[in-house]
């Protein structure tokens, strides 16, 4: 009985020292490691007229998704049906985003223009590198920048994703 108390007491020791180290262990970007990250997301919100909706991210390995809501082709001139869409983005025009919008001035921004009382106006939730701006109301003109980005998305080769849930 004391042998197997003893090996149980060191397999105990050893899978609790497992578990600690794995948890301190440093995220080593040196040696191939890079999180996944959204390098840049665009989402339009619906209102009770005909605005645009969708949301799109592009992580900063190029993928993107795209969920295309109603009159989404009013934002990027070119008809895709409501569903989810992934595609690729060269990482080159990704850059060509973020570097115009910290030249514009997006980090500073406060993180939400909004007034709750007013209902019928749809916002536009963008994220430029870990940064996320909601502007709902009387909030900074980002319209150069959402062009930018609606025309990026215009160029994408979108692939539907099967909707699973049917």
């Amino acid at each position: 009985m004391m042998t197997f108390c003893k090996a149980n007491t060191a397999y105990l020791l050893v899978f609790v020292a497992l578990a600690f180290s794995s948890c301190n262990q440093k995220k080593d970007v040196a040696n191939g490691y890079i999180p996944l990250e959204v390098s840049v997301g665009l989402q339009k919100t619906m209102c009770y007229g005909s605005c645009p909706s969708f949301n799109f991210s592009v992580l900063n390995n190029g993928q993107a998704t795209l969920t295309v809501g109603r009159f989404a082709e009013k934002a990027f001139g070119r008809h895709l049906d409501e569903g989810k869409y992934t595609g690729t983005i060269e990482l080159h025009e990704v850059s060509k985003i973020i570097a115009f919008a910290e030249k514009s001035g997006y980090l500073k921004l406060e993180d939400s223009y909004d007034n709750p009382m007013i209902m019928d106006i749809p916002a536009a939730i963008s994220t430029i590198n870990g940064k996320t701006v909601f502007n709902r109301h009387e909030g900074p003109d980002l319209r150069d920048l959402y062009s930018r980005i609606e025309n990026l998305i215009s160029t994408v080769d979108w692939v539907e994703k099967p909707d699973l849930e049917k």
